[in-house]
């Protein structure tokens, strides 16, 4: 049965192994530049600080696994569908916990799903990691003049393995705040607790980009 969070909101997660879906539109009339919106992954420890550089998973990471390795990792099934995205490669974490998304740089990758997403199995994160914070930000965005109030129908959703591209998903959390002063928000957390895995609606906004996110996490 599907969970809509509601912001601060957090349930335990039942899931293990799942895909991080997030989504959004923007305005037609928002910008003359393409929104390049980024999805990115802080493993945080006990600090509430990322353990180390490695554990910053987004589109430049370093570490990266290209289709044909992945699926020697995971099952196919775990990861993107979408046939041009497989012939690229995704940033990971060094355990392989956490797999990126695809740079989705002009947000016409899909049109009517998820535009960005990500594949975590729990089974594989360090002990030392105690929550991962899943975050969206906006590249380039002061050169651009772009904020999130000029996107609509922004959402994070955690969904099983083999659920078709519009999903039954598990847990969702639906942004409905104003954003407007915004470049970056944390969309939602997954942390440890009582030797148990949850999750929890965020909706945290900032007024820096991704550097605000790493100014704070690292």
């Amino acid at each position: 049965m599907a969970v809509n969070l509601v912001k601060g909101e957090n349930r335990i997660l039942e899931l293990n192994k799942f895909h991080v879906g997030l989504g959004w539109d923007v305005n037609e009339d928002a910008s003359q530049f393409d929104f390049d919106l980024d999805v990115a992954a802080f493993m945080i420890g006990a600090d509430k600080k990322t353990i180390s550089d490695d554990y910053l998973v987004f589109y430049n990471s370093e570490k990266r696994v290209k289709p044909n390795d992945l699926t020697k990792i995971v099952p196919a099934s775990l990861w993107s569908n979408n046939d041009d995205l497989r012939q690229e490669s995704r940033p990971v974490d060094p355990e392989l916990s956490v797999i990126g998304s695809i740079d989705d740089e002009d947000g016409k990758t899909s049109e009517d799903g998820d535009d960005e997403s990500m594949d975590i199995n729990l089974d594989k994160v360090r002990p030392d990691v105690q929550e991962i914070i899943i975050t969206v930000s906006i590249y380039d965005y002061q050169n651009r003049k772009q904020n999130f109030g000029q996107v609509e129908r922004a959402y994070v959703r955690l969904y099983k393995p083999g659920n078709d591209a519009e999903g039954q998903e598990d847990y969702r959390y639906d942004l409905t705040e104003d954003f407007s002063t915004c470049a970056s928000v944390e969309f939602c957390r997954i942390y440890r607790r009582n030797n148990e895995w949850k999750v929890q609606a965020l909706g945290v906004g900032h007024k820096g980009g991704l550097e605000e996110l790493v100014s704070k996490y690292m």
